[in-house]
């Protein structure tokens, strides 16, 4: 898009402007930016530039800056700007203008009490704030102006913008000035002229401002739901001025207002909604216009979504039921209705939405709030989870109409989009509000997290379904008035073969919400007809054959199998799922259905009896140790061996589930050289997540869950034995002190090692911190009640009680603490004076995480004290020459600064980047000669005058160190 400003009368300030034509062109200072200037100086100068490009770069930069400078700043210096930056002569800067007003209004308003703007961004209900007045008052009189103005804007980018601003900024003020200062704005754009003939030009864009009017009161009504906004002002003000503006002569305006009708209804009484609201929405069903017909269409899930949040409103249970009935009485019939539609476009947007309106009649009365009553919530995050969050995984595949369907609402979530995404938190910052359990949980790999919160998530689904079942008045009216059309989505014929294959995503996505809704009970016919028609198109006609689905709907199955499999239940699953899995999905070519297949098939094998699994478990390892995933050599010129790394990694991250899924011969005979193979994988990223089966493979082989027989448990010690043997031949591949041997992966190689003895400690402190055990309760006598009372909860909530690295038995505990203590350990040990420092490194914070027990041996505790004061003697080294180079003249610095690198900084590089290459090693990592014996003199005469309990207190302290850096 050019940007150039030809009218000179607006040309901002910032080049000078005369007579001479001379003095008005542009000269090269003015093309560049003076980066040396203060940020504050800088987005005022360029703010005026006569330059579009450099005035676009700095109004980007508003509220960066206002958070940056503060609310005194920024009122005096920022605010001032914003007037002619509002009739910007070019519409993309006024679009970022209008972006940037909420949080320069945050800041003003807020600024000064310590308030940061993402944090109030992601938390807009906050009752405890204070405003700063002065602040308050220009925002309210000033930048609302603003928006004001920029939201009647000719271009529809910029009063999208605006409008999205307008929406957060209500919900930032003070609720008692909502209806005074906000709802005035959309309510004079829904009035303006809406009588005068629709063929004006100007008239035409008089009904765009009634459109983004109807978009922003939608939006305002939307935010009643969570009372952000008063419910009284929906009622009195928003509800009237979109019930005119359904009776708009304008098509799209009605198309806009049918669109807000279901978040009007969310924030208004039964009354209203009865007699007002659900009349409107009908007769705009019957409209004229079939765009109209097929936004109502496109709105029934909405619509239906806020009738169920009414019912959670309302206190009687009489008034709940009347509810339903409305839902149930009024919206099917909408939907049959358009279902049957002559026009096509009507008909098949109806067909888009069926599943997830099918969907909504599952007793969520709550909403997205009772969602997160239903999912477990995870201790692995430290923020609870945004409303957005319960859209993906489980929560998307069970509760589509969970929130909002109709996304091109204008949604105000556009302008807190700033708001910090919740993320695992630095075990570097260790919040004294998280349990010891918490803290250990933090540093498991995110996968581990994530599938052992989706089986949990599944769980409570089906124990929900089981306790609460959906009204049989519900379920009598779509089973009889809906799921045929449903099920008819599977074979559907329009004559368009793209529009049947998509009619077939849709049912493919909705079909697990629609099993949930209806129950195992339901399954038989046609329900089991429409999956096996969703897998074999030709399934019940007279043709035999079997054709390969739309590849679209069989990826769409195969990351939904295992969930339907456990609506349906074991028996189900077994004589249903399980061929179908078989004969399908398993040995499938496409990869998408190959990686689901192999991340969900310890789902659907924790179904069956445990008499049948070696059936399954055999296929899975010829399946995965065949061409096509762990054997396969798909080369290239440049990276042979790595273009199926994913599928092998997924074969990795499923492997910690597959463990406790059978007995320890068949672990043995087909699991462990499926390890094998990934602990030896050309990528890191295979080797690294599959490291973390090894804890569980050797407590699958302790003996006390064999037979307790001689016999099984010399099986027991033989195979422990080769575990070990094979990880020390493998993986250290010989070269364990790296004194002299360093070829290629034996770097790295070493590191793996040393994690994944560090995987068996970590095991060991969970069984301590889940069992109780003797010295975690001793530690936990010198912690704080609160802390004290956090550890006791977390013990007693499933969520920490199940799934792997979790509770172990004194035997277990037992078995894995002999196996690391005498037998990994000592080879990891010898590691103390390797010549990479990043083994080192590695192997210090692996000893820093080991339980106490294990820490106080005492070879343990003289190699940890070693390293740690070899990390010390460096950091001091590198300190002090740090200062010395400061004291220095500039040629001498390059010198100095050179030599550090290589001595000093290279030497202690920080675990959170990704490894060396093995081939720099000598060059980067490993200490010159010289420097080599300097630092290891200062070492020995360090430890030697360092005692044997000096040495083991360090140990238990270092307990506390960084886990996740491992």
């Amino acid at each position: 898009m050019a940007m150039q400003n030809n009218n000179p009368d607006t040309q901002p300030e910032g080049i000078p402007i005369g007579g001479d034509e001379s003095q008005n062109a542009l000269r090269f200072e003015d093309l560049t930016i003076d980066d040396d200037l203060p940020l504050l100086d800088r987005v005022v100068r360029y703010c005026r530039s006569g330059i579009a490009l450099q005035r676009l770069v700095h109004v980007k930069m508003l509220a960066e800056t206002a958070e940056t400078v503060g609310t005194t700043a920024t009122l005096q210096t920022l605010v001032p700007l914003l007037n002619p930056l509002v009739s910007d002569p070019e519409s993309i800067i006024r679009q970022h203008l209008a972006s940037q007003l909420l949080p320069i209004s945050i800041t003003c308003m807020l600024g000064q009490n310590g308030y940061k703007v993402s944090d109030i961004l992601a938390n807009p209900a906050d009752p405890g704030r204070t405003y700063y007045e002065q602040g308050y008052k220009v925002v309210i009189s000033t930048i609302v102006n603003h928006l004001n103005s920029l939201i009647t804007d000719s271009d529809l980018d910029v009063r999208r913008s605006a409008s999205d601003a307008l929406a957060g900024l209500a919900l930032q003020l003070k609720s008692e000035d909502v209806a005074s200062i906000i709802v005035p704005i959309p309510m004079r754009m829904a009035h303006q002229s809406h009588k005068q003939s629709s063929k004006d030009t100007a008239n035409s864009f008089q009904e765009e401002l009634r459109i983004t009017a109807g978009n922003l009161l939608a939006e305002l009504a939307g935010a009643s739901e969570n009372g952000l906004i008063p419910a009284d002002v929906v009622q009195q003000y928003i509800l009237p001025t979109v019930l005119d503006l359904c009776g708009d002569k304008g098509f799209r305006v009605r198309r806009s207002a049918s669109q807000a009708l279901p978040r009007v209804l969310a924030g208004s009484s039964l009354q209203d909604a009865e007699h007002r609201i659900l009349p409107a929405f009908l007769k705009l069903s019957r409209d004229e216009m079939y765009r109209v017909r097929k936004s109502t269409g496109e709105c029934l899930v909405d619509m239906s979504r806020s009738l169920m949040l009414l019912a959670s409103k309302e206190d009687h249970i009489a008034s709940k039921e009347r509810i339903r009935k409305m839902r149930r009485e009024l919206l099917i019939p909408v939907a049959v209705k358009l279902l049957g539609e002559s026009n096509k476009f009507v008909r098949h947007g109806m067909m888009q939405f069926l599943g997830p309106f099918i969907a909504s009649f599952y007793p969520l009365d709550d909403g997205d709030t009772a969602l997160h009553t239903i999912l477990p919530k995870s201790a692995d995050f430290c923020t609870p989870p945004s409303d957005n969050s319960i859209t993906g995984g489980i929560g998307a595949q069970f509760f589509p109409h969970a929130s909002s369907m109709v996304s091109r609402l204008n949604s105000s979530s556009a302008a807190t989009s700033t708001a910090p995404t919740p993320t695992l938190a630095s075990l570097n910052q260790t919040s004294p509000e998280l349990s010891e359990i918490e803290q250990l949980q933090q540093a498991l790999p995110q996968y581990l997290q994530a599938n052992r919160m989706s089986i949990l998530s599944l769980r409570a689904v089906v124990a929900h379904r089981k306790v609460n079942p959906p009204d049989e008045q519900d379920l009598e009216a779509v089973i009889s008035n809906l799921l045929g059309y449903f099920c008819g989505l599977a074979q559907v014929k329009t004559g368009d073969d793209n529009t049947d294959a998509e009619m077939r995503v849709y049912c493919a996505y909705s079909f697990p919400a629609v099993v949930l809704l209806l129950g195992p009970e339901n399954w038989e016919g046609a329900l089991k007809g429409c999956f096996l028609t969703l897998i074999n198109p030709n399934h019940g006609t007279d043709d035999k054959s079997t054709i390969p689905p739309p590849l679209p709907v069989k990826r769409c199955l195969a990351s939904s199998l295992h969930t339907v499999a456990h609506i349906l239940g074991p028996s189900t699953a077994l004589s249903d799922i399980m061929p179908m899995f078989v004969d399908h999905f398993f040995r499938d070519t496409d990869d998408s259905v190959r990686l689901n297949v192999l991340k969900n098939f310890s789902w659907l094998l924790s179904l069956l009896p445990a008499e049948i699994r070696s059936d399954y478990l055999y296929m899975w390892g010829a399946n995965v140790k065949g061409e096509e995933i762990l054997s396969a050599y798909k080369r290239s010129a440049t990276n042979p061996m790595l273009l199926n790394w994913r599928q092998r990694d997924f074969v990795s991250r499923s492997m910690p589930d597959m463990l406790g899924l059978v007995d320890a011969n068949m672990v043995q005979e087909v699991l462990w050289p499926v390890i094998q193979l990934l602990l030896t994988d050309s990528v890191n990223i295979v080797r690294e997540d599959a490291m973390w089966c090894i804890p569980l493979l050797l407590k699958v082989y302790c003996p006390e869950n064999l037979d307790d027989t001689t016999k099984d448990r010399r099986w027991s010690t033989d195979v422990c034995k080769h575990t070990i043997t094979w990880l020390k031949e493998h993986v250290l591949g010989g070269a364990s002190r790296g004194s002299s041997q360093n070829g290629k992966g034996n770097f790295s190689q070493r590191q793996l090692y040393c994690r994944i003895c560090a995987t068996i400690g970590l095991a060991l402190r969970f069984a301590d911190v889940a069992s109780g055990y003797s010295d975690v309760e001793e530690e936990m006598r010198t912690m704080d009640k609160e802390f004290h009372a956090s550890l006791r909860r977390s013990r007693n909530t499933d969520a920490d009680q199940s799934g792997p690295y979790q509770a172990l038995s004194s035997a277990e505990r037992k078995h894995l603490k002999r196996l690391l203590v005498f037998e990994m350990l000592p080879a990891a040990l010898e590691m103390k004076d390797d010549r990479v420092t990043n083994v080192r490194l590695t192997l210090m914070k692996v000893l820093q995480i080991m339980p106490k027990d294990v820490r106080g041996t005492s070879s343990v505790g003289q190699v940890l004290k070693q390293l740690e004061d070899e990390v010390e003697t460096w950091e001091a080294f590198n300190g002090n020459n740090e200062k010395e180079n400061e004291s220095q003249n500039h040629q001498a610095q390059s010198v100095t600064s050179g030599s550090m690198n290589t001595n000093g900084s290279s030497s202690h590089p920080t675990s959170d980047g990704p490894p060396p290459d093995p081939r720099t090693i000598s060059h980067e990592y490993a200490a010159p000669e010289e420097m080599s014996s300097v630092m290891q003199a200062r070492m020995t005469k360090r430890f030697e005058n360092t005692k044997n309990t000096e040495s083991n207190a360090s140990a238990e302290a270092s307990g506390k160190h960084n886990l996740a850096s491992i």
